[in-house]
């Protein structure tokens, strides 16, 4: 199992860097991938060693493993565990794994079991797909600098009522002209930690790190040695005996999410060489990154694209489509936020995180990015359309500020035979484009969600439209 484990890592990393986005610029950097971040130099050696006699042993034909000869390792033939001609299901070890007919019609069919070489990348122990309801809203209109038209989005989700509430939200905002979207920033981001054995000392490596020249020489190492990598930013983090290093980049077309796990790994590497004192531990990440998991920093800071979106929806628009009026929403939507803040909520939004989650897994997002990218604000006010303009004539003023929306149009998932597909109905051509249509896909559902519930329409459409 021991030997297992380590060849199998050595696949995982080498097909991971088969492509033509390998982010790697040498042989040196594979390497390092498969080693312990924190291991001494002599271990280093000692584990490559262990992995290279490991590697020679499966070659020559070493002991089999107790699983299914097709089964062993990632460069075998056969890369799913259901065996559709016998209709068994095997787990890693060979074990029989129970099934019913259902399993083979709906996830181990047979496209699924056949495609099972385009998933190798992606999912480890491949059973089969399973399908995920989707479905279609728009026309939604927006006046972007790189989403610059009318879209149909697919979007997947099993929960009734939502996407004709995301449908409604986009026609309301498309009768109304389009909204804007404009992309502030482009970041993602990782935090190497590194222990020392007081706060003195954590101290001395601080300044050493936050020395201008040394962050311009720190950044220019990175680009020279991960490919597509822009660094965008370098925040240097002392707490207690602690030191984070904050790496943002900008990955073109990627989300980044590996990218800079490998320029994290070059700036722990670097520093051991670099500084001239000891550094007793370091690891890849210290938390400071918050991933996958909703923060202020996401909030404030933002991680991946930081967009903004606004529109103006005209009063006789609100009250044909929204069925309420201008001023009686955006009084509604102030009052849910202040509760949402007197209740320590770091996202301030209606639902956000519904209309993210179903366009993130129809489009081949990471859904999981879903808990960072719902650290969001939105705002409703009452905008005069002239200074006679009454109160109560006014048109609806909604915006919101999405810090965190983590998308890519390369990489991880993305391209799968199913999410580029789905993807491929909205039209989109890069990355901007794609989060600008990400941002007017989340102000679409907030803008009926709160009409949902300022007119009291929420609880009838979710029961009709789930009692059918």
């Amino acid at each position: 199992l021991k030997r297992f484990a380590i060849v199998h890592h050595i696949h995982a990393i080498s097909f991971r860097c088969s492509g033509q986005h390998c982010p790697h610029k040498s042989q040196k950097q594979h390497q390092s991938m498969a080693l312990s971040m924190s291991a001494t130099d002599s271990a280093r050696r000692a584990l490559c060693a262990a992995a290279s006699v490991a590697a020679r042993g499966a070659v020559r034909g070493a002991a089999p493993l107790a699983v299914a000869p097709s089964q062993r390792f990632f460069g075998s033939k056969n890369l799913c565990f259901s065996d559709r001609s016998t209709r068994i299901l095997r787990n890693r070890t060979g074990e029989v794994v129970p099934t019913t007919d259902a399993f083979w019609e709906y996830v181990a069919d047979e496209q699924s079991v056949n495609d099972a070489a385009k998933y190798q990348n992606n999912t480890e122990n491949y059973i089969g797909t399973v399908k995920y309801p989707v479905g279609l809203i728009g026309p939604l209109k927006i006046n972007g600098e790189h989403a610059k038209r009318e879209y149909h989005v697919p979007m997947a989700t099993h929960e009734g009522a939502l996407l004709a509430s995301y449908s409604r939200g986009a026609k309301a905002i498309t009768m109304a002209g389009g909204c804007n979207v404009r992309i502030k920033d482009r970041s993602m981001l990782r935090a190497p930690v590194f222990f020392f054995d007081n706060i003195a000392h954590a101290n001395d490596f601080y300044r050493f790190c936050n020395d201008p020249d040394m962050k311009a020489k720190l950044s220019a190492h990175i680009e020279k040695n991960v490919n597509h990598c822009k660094v965008t930013s370098l925040r240097i983090i002392q707490t207690d005996r602690k030191v984070h290093i904050s790496i943002g980049i900008d990955s073109d077309a990627a989300a980044g999410q590996n990218k800079v796990t490998y320029a994290g790994d070059i700036v722990m590497q670097t520093m051991k060489e670099w500084y001239p004192k000891d550094i007793p531990e370091s690891y890849i990440e210290g938390g400071f990154n918050a991933g996958k998991r909703v923060s202020v920093l996401h909030a404030l800071l933002g991680k991946g694209h930081s967009v903004v979106i606004d529109t103006v929806i005209p009063k006789a628009v609100c009250e044909k489509i929204l069925h309420t009026t201008p001023y009686r929403l955006q009084r509604f939507q102030k009052m849910h936020n202040r509760t949402n803040e007197f209740m320590g909520g770091i996202s301030c939004t209606a639902h956000v995180a519904n209309g993210l989650a179903a366009f993130y897994i129809a489009n081949g997002q990471d859904p999981a990015c879903t808990a960072e990218s719902q650290a969001a604000v939105t705002h409703f006010d009452l905008w005069k359309d002239t200074p006679a303009t009454r109160t109560e004539d006014g048109s609806l003023y909604a915006s919101m500020t999405l810090n965190s929306v983590i998308v890519a149009t390369v990489g991880g998932g993305v391209n799968l035979p199913a999410f580029k597909a789905a993807r491929d109905i909205t039209g989109v051509t890069n990355v901007n484009e794609l989060a600008e249509l990400c941002a007017a896909v989340a102000l679409s559902g907030e803008v009926s969600f709160y009409a949902a519930m300022e007119s009291g329409e929420f609880t009838s459409a979710h029961w009709n439209m789930t009692h059918k």
